[in-house]
């Protein structure tokens, strides 16, 4: 009989290490606010540097391609002189842009004064007569303004202004002096004031000139700004001195430029404008 006492043997057990508080995975940092910061800027310092570099290489790159293409050089506008005034921003009209010639109406018989026209810009619409009896006739201007023309005197329906002040139809006068036009002593009106026209029409500043013809007609022509309404008066005077310039009148102040009907017998002390819508 076998007497050995047979046992498992236990395999041994390794005691186990602590791990040493300096051996342990440091926590991951947190963002901070100044490192978001930190990095948006540097992207956007990137993005600077990247667009600016593109724009090289493409400013390069065209012209390594486009070095053979001729280039072209676009006009500059020429000032354009209106009336012995230099205006800059007034541009060189095409060739084709001619301008319309127009006659002055008689107010009575409405036919044509022979010898006297003028012209107007292309982009204006024809004059018509203002009101039933065409004592004037009248147009606008390209700034806003008023543009108007009216025989007077003998055979007219308004007065010859050599009987009277020019003033407004309340008798407010205008500022008046004479110059030469056209080989005539002409009177130029101008006034920047809240006045009438003879037909009752507001405006509130006006220009133009009454132009002696004969020893019992004369001529008037203006432009005016009417009132409430927002007009260019500087530009649209501009145009009116070309209008004047333009002016074909008869060769002599004493040779009358048509035969004037049978006088109406319009008698006045003063002579408004003959301005109306």
């Amino acid at each position: 009989m076998d007497t050995h006492v047979q046992y498992e043997e236990t395999p041994p057990i390794e005691p186990m290490h602590e791990v040493s508080p300096d051996m342990a995975p440091s926590p991951k940092p947190k963002n901070s606010f100044f490192s978001i910061l930190t990095t948006i800027i540097f992207f956007i310092i990137l993005f600077i540097i990247g667009f600016w570099l593109s724009g090289y290489v493409r400013q390069y790159a065209g012209t390594f391609f486009k070095g053979n293409e001729k280039q072209t050089t676009v006009p500059t506008p020429t000032p354009k002189v209106v009336g012995g005034i230099l205006t800059p921003t007034t541009m060189v009209e095409p060739a084709d842009a001619v301008w319309k010639t127009y006659q002055v109406l008689s107010g009575q018989t409405r036919l044509p004064y022979e010898g006297i026209s003028y012209t107007l810009p292309p982009d204006v619409l024809s004059p018509i007569c203002d009101g039933s009896t065409c004592r004037s006739q009248g147009t606008y201007l390209p700034g806003g303004t008023r543009f108007t023309v009216a025989l007077r005197g003998e055979g007219q329906i308004l007065p010859d202004f050599r009987k009277g002040a020019i003033s407004d139809l309340k008798g407010i006068p205008f500022p008046v002096k004479e110059k030469m036009l056209k080989g005539y002593t002409v009177t130029e009106f101008s006034g920047t004031f809240v006045g009438t026209t003879v037909a009752g029409y507001v405006f509130t500043q006006m220009r133009g000139y009454m132009i002696p013809l004969t020893d019992t007609i004369s001529m008037e022509i203006n432009h005016f700004t009417p009132s409430g309404i927002l007009t260019d008066f500087a530009a649209d005077d501009i145009v009116f001195n070309s209008i004047v310039d333009s002016l074909i009148l008869p060769t002599s102040p004493k040779e009358k430029g048509g035969v004037s009907p049978d006088q109406i017998g319009v008698s006045s002390s003063s002579a408004t404008p003959a301005t109306e819508q």
